[in-house]
């Protein structure tokens, strides 16, 4: 083997051992016995490359089992700084440490208490509280632990993140407000200050539930929008179109690339500032952990559709997971964002070409036609696994809707400049947006009413997750075509 490919299986056996680790408990001693194994091989076979490389690979295992080994012991650790507290009245102070989401009926806020040095507590609150980002506050409450909802471990899905207790309904007051440490706080609140400022656009031009879809889908807040329109979304198969992930951003870049080319830019010159703009875009969600993934996912479907070449990408797009895996190695097993972010810029990697070639070329928006079903076919396992939910009309609402969602997505981010800056303009630009808002809800609103929209497939074992990936295998197998990758040509 060369050097770049045991870099590349390097990165690909530890994202295994992060992975096995996440569900079998080895232990330091199995630990330490694949390091030994892997230097053993290493050192005695040197010279004989093959034997060597088996040895770098081994060891690239035991390095993911222990950075989540180390991962775990580091987050009981802090839960134990917490757990003691468990239903206990408490008076604290303590400083927010995450943008505060106005939720659909409640208030979400992330502090970090001074009284331990790790471990972060969850405020929900019914009513809108008048706090900020880096507000320091004084909070009285009853601290508890995540709750188990049916089947979603709330609990891991908190701790991911740092967040080990929640306090409901707690009393506040304000004692020091933006109390920033240092310059990238600063840089934090004034991106949160501009995001608040979309968003107050966004509600001031549009209706309530037009408006509630364009901030998810635009400024990637959560819970925005009311449980009806998040379940018939879910079951028409279109609540990707709302989701930052890598599909989003792909698609994002696409056409902004072509654009760029169309107004008359060079190809290398349409990529830098396309990157550019996916980093902006990155930057506006407030640095949201999920839209960093989602951006770098994305940005490596633009570097292939650069150098248009597809093994280029997937190095690039494996090498990206390994480096988030090594700030937070929970993120391969616990957040479902991260694996439908890599699969479906994955499955747009190695099936595009093939899929396109299937399609006539006469369909409109054809290529993003075959992006979008691309990712599906990857993400829809996972999907099946996670939520137990198979939308039997999504083929068929996604070729309604998919080909409007970047003109709709231009519009909206016109709409908070324009309505910004300019407010009599504004009233302007929410026409054309409002429409295409109203047009999407009217297709789910009317794919949503079928009987037979979605079929629950509840309680399925890992094995079945296996399972549904082989068909892939094999159609990727038969049909795949050996094409250049998707590029934009000057």
């Amino acid at each position: 083997m060369t050097s770049s490919q045991i870099f590349l299986f390097g990165c690909l056996t530890f994202i295994g051992g992060v992975g096995l680790a996440s569900f079998w408990d080895f232990g330091q001693n199995s630990i330490l016995a694949f390091f030994i194994l892997g230097v053993f091989f290493l050192s005695v076979f040197q010279s004989r490359k093959p034997v060597a490389g088996m040895g770098v690979l081994i060891l690239c295992v035991a390095f993911g089992l222990w950075l989540h080994e180390a991962a775990e012991t580091e987050m009981q650790q802090a839960k134990n700084g917490l757990r003691n507290f468990y239903g206990q009245e408490l008076a604290l102070r303590a400083k927010i440490v995450e943008e505060p989401e106005l939720r659909s009926g409640s208030m979400h806020m992330v502090i970090q208490p001074e009284f331990v040095s790790q471990g972060r507590i969850l405020l929900i609150s019914r009513e809108k509280r008048d706090v900020q980002y880096a507000d320091v506050l004084l909070v009285r409450g009853k601290l508890e632990r995540p709750r188990v909802f049916n089947d979603f471990d709330y609990e891991d899905f908190l701790a991911k993140d740092g967040i080990y207790a929640v306090m409901e309904e707690p009393a506040l007051e304000v004692e020091q407000t933006g109390a920033y440490r240092h310059i990238g706080e600063r840089a934090m609140a004034a991106t949160f200050w501009l995001k608040a400022t979309f968003r107050e656009t966004l509600e001031k031009y549009l209706s309530s539930r037009h408006s509630s879809l364009m901030i998810e889908m635009l400024l990637g807040e959560k819970g925005v929008m009311s449980d009806e329109l998040a379940k018939n979304l879910n079951a028409t198969g279109l609540r990707h179109i709302i989701a930052i992930s890598g599909m989003h951003i792909a698609i994002l870049t696409m056409y902004v690339m072509s654009l760029f080319i169309w107004l008359g830019f060079w190809r290398q010159q349409a990529f830098y500032v396309t990157l550019v703009l996916v980093v902006f875009y990155v930057v506006l969600t407030g640095l949201n952990p999920s839209a960093v993934r989602a951006g770098v996912m994305g940005g490596m479907f633009l570097l292939g559709q650069h150098i248009g070449r597809v093994n280029v990408s997937l190095r690039a797009l494996v090498i990206s997971a390994t480096g988030i895996l090594l700030f937070n190695p929970f993120l391969l097993t616990r957040d479902v964002g991260f694996q439908l972010s890599f699969l479906a810029v994955f499955g747009m990697i190695i099936l595009l070409p093939t899929i396109l070639s299937f399609l006539p070329k006469k369909i409109p928006a054809r290529e993003l036609l075959a992006m979008t079903l691309a990712a599906q076919v990857f993400t829809l396992p996972i999907l099946i696994w996670n939520f137990g939910q198979v939308s039997l009309v999504s083929i068929v609402s996604n070729i309604l809707v998919v080909p409007i969602v970047p003109w709709l997505m231009g519009l909206g981010f016109f709409l908070m400049v324009v309505g910004t800056l300019i407010p009599a303009l504004g009233f302007l630009v929410s026409f054309p947006v409002a429409l295409l808002v109203q047009y999407i809800l009217w297709i789910v609103d009317v794919f949503s009413a079928f009987p037979f929209a979605a079929i629950q497939t509840e309680n399925l074992s890992f094995l079945w997750l296996v399972f549904l990936y082989i068909p892939i295998a094999f159609f990727y197998w038969k049909f795949r075509k050996k094409q250049e990758f998707l590029g934009f040509q000057r």
